[in-house]
């Protein structure tokens, strides 16, 4: 098996606080990986350190054979980040800040705007939203726009927080929809949600963090398999993997 991810040892703490402690994390090529816990577990301090936004105190990461320690500003231009809250210009319109975050990643507009047009149309974005201020439009409407500002970079990782937060009914499914498209074309995708059925519908892979440590991560099947009562019940295996005590304690 190949690997998008892989970390030895990665620790990172701040002040006496051990944020992430020693995790070893292996997310395979083309899957989809959802990496779960608690508040405060350690997600939000891992994924900065996966995109070389911090330096970890000791430990290896390697993304698609990149040394992310040795060359961090390299990696952020191999991986698409969907943040929790929106990175986008709220003075500018929707189109404009497609058109910005194209040219930052010197990709010609006319060589995307087919495969820009069929997201737009299959997640609703009007012609009149994309002329609109970003502000001006509701929540929805801006993780959409969001979200298609992600996937039209076309990189190889991606890391989308809560895609599906905020969208109506019918967004969320066409949105789950590409993601799952995204990893049938061979894309590796690190997901971050607290939607069970986003999570039961689309994770491959779960990997749980506690307390900085990352204390499970395999298949789907073998979360629900060591954690649930019934093979059906992923709600509560998560639960319980959350409750259950980390090695030694």
């Amino acid at each position: 098996m190949t690997y998008m991810i892989k970390t030895l040892n990665l620790t990172k703490s701040f002040k006496e606080k051990v944020a992430v402690n020693k995790v070893n994390l292996l997310v395979p090529k083309g899957s989809i990986f959802a990496l779960l816990g608690p508040n405060g577990a350690g997600k939000t301090t891992t994924i900065r350190l996966l995109l070389g936004l911090l330096k970890p105190d000791y430990g290896e990461i390697e993304i698609n054979n990149i040394n992310v320690v040795a060359q961090p500003k390299e990696i952020r231009g191999k991986i698409a980040l969907l943040p929790q809250i929106s990175a986008a210009y709220h003075d500018l319109t929707p189109m404009q800040n497609i058109k910005f975050i194209l040219e930052l990643n010197n990709i010609h507009f006319d060589d995307v705007k087919n495969e820009l047009n069929y997201y737009l149309r299959r997640l609703d974005i009007t012609a009149d939203l994309l002329l609109k201020p970003f502000s001006k439009l509701s929540g929805g409407e801006q993780r959409a726009i969001s979200f298609i500002m992600t996937i039209i970079l076309n990189k190889d990782f991606l890391i989308l927080d809560e895609p599906t937060s905020g969208l109506d009914i019918s967004r969320g499914k066409y949105v789950r929809e590409i993601i799952l498209d995204l990893a049938k074309k061979g894309k590796t995708i690190l997901l971050s949600s607290h939607i069970i059925s986003d999570l039961e519908e689309l994770a491959e892979y779960c990997g749980i963090m506690k307390n900085g440590f990352l204390t499970f991560q395999d298949k789907k099947e073998k979360l629900i398999e060591k954690y649930a009562s019934s093979t059906e019940n992923f709600e509560e295996a998560i639960i319980q993997a959350f409750r259950a005590p980390i090695n030694g304690d």
